[in-house]
C-alpha cells in the first residue's frame, strides 16, 4: 500500500472512532458553546507549539464563529521560536499571565488543546479558566496521556479538570506512519483530528441557535460581494475584547 493510501486510511480510521465514540462529548460541549454564544460571551483557544493551530483555524474564518479569541502572540507558540516553545509549557504561572491578559471571563468558554495533557501549560490554562468562571474543554488524547506521568504542580492530566474532555484519539507520538528501514514514525494525525472535533462541535453549536430563534455571529468569507458589510458589524462588536481583530 501506498504511503498516501496508509496516511489516508490511518486518517479516516480516527475520524470515524471521534464520530463514534465521541459524538456525546461533542454534543456536551456544543451545548455549552451554545449557551456561551447566547450570553455574548468569548471562545478563547489555547495550546501550546502545534496546538495552538487550531486557534488559527477557528479564528476569522469564513463560515465561522466571529468571537473566537485565539491567544497566539505569545512565546508559547513555534512561530516565536521552537526551542523556546516547548520550555514554556513547563513555566508555572505562564497560562495564568496568558489567561488574565487575554481577558477570560465569567460566562466565556475556553477550549484548551493539548494531545499529550500532562505539561504545566494546558493544565494550568484548564485549572485557572474554571477559577476565573469560564466553561472548559479539552481536545487531548486520553490513551496517550494516560502512558505519561504528569509534570504539572497540580499531579493531573488535561482530561481530568476541564468540565467536558473530548478525546482526539491520537496515538502516542502523533505519528501513525511507518517507513520500512527506518526507525521512526511520521505523518502526525492531531491538527486534523483537531480541527474535525472543534468544527464539529461549532456547527452543532451554530444548529442550535438558529433552532432557537438566534443568529449567530458568522465570518463571510471577505472575497464575497456583500462580506465588508456584514463583517464590519462583527469587528466593530468584538474589536474590544479580541486583541488579534
Amino acid at each position: 500500500m501506498e504511503m498516501i493510501e496508509k496516511y489516508y486510511s490511518a486518517v479516516v480510521e480516527i475520524l470515524e472512532r471521534i464520530k463514534k465514540e465521541e459524538k456525546e462529548n461533542i454534543e456536551r460541549a456544543a451545548e455549552l458553546l451554545k449557551e456561551t454564544l447566547k450570553s455574548e460571551g468569548i471562545v478563547h483557544v489555547v495550546g501550546a507549539g502545534h496546538s495552538a493551530m487550531l486557534g488559527e483555524e477557528l479564528f476569522y474564518r469564513a463560515g465561522g464563529l466571529g468571537p473566537v479569541n485565539p491567544i497566539l502572540d505569545t512565546d508559547i507558540n513555534v512561530s516565536h521560536g521552537a526551542e523556546k516553545s516547548t520550555a514554556m509549557e513547563d513555566i508555572k504561572g505562564y497560562a495564568e499571565v496568558l489567561l488574565k491578559t487575554a481577558g477570560v471571563r465569567e460566562g466565556d468558554f475556553v477550549i484548551v488543546v493539548s494531545t499529550s495533557g500532562v505539561n504545566q501549560f494546558p493544565v494550568e490554562a484548564a485549572v485557572l479558566s474554571k477559577e476565573l468562571g469560564a466553561r472548559t474543554v479539552a481536545i487531548t488524547s486520553v490513551s496517550y496521556s494516560r502512558t505519561l506521568q504528569p509534570r504539572n504542580t497540580y499531579g493531573k492530566r488535561l482530561f481530568e479538570v476541564v468540565d467536558i474532555p473530548i478525546d482526539n484519539k491520537v496515538p502516542r507520538g502523533d505519528a501513525v506512519l511507518e517507513v520500512e528501514g527506518f526507525p521512526m514514525k511520521i505523518a502526525p494525525v492531531s491538527t486534523i483530528a483537531n480541527c474535525f472535533i472543534a468544527n464539529s462541535m461549532v456547527s452543532l453549536a451554530v444548529q442550535g441557535l438558529v433552532s432557537e430563534g438566534v443568529t449567530p455571529p458568522i465570518w463571510l468569507s471577505a472575497h464575497l460581494p456583500e462580506a465588508k458589510e456584514h463583517n464590519s458589524k462583527l469587528f466593530e462588536k468584538y474589536r474590544g475584547r479580541i486583541k488579534l481583530l
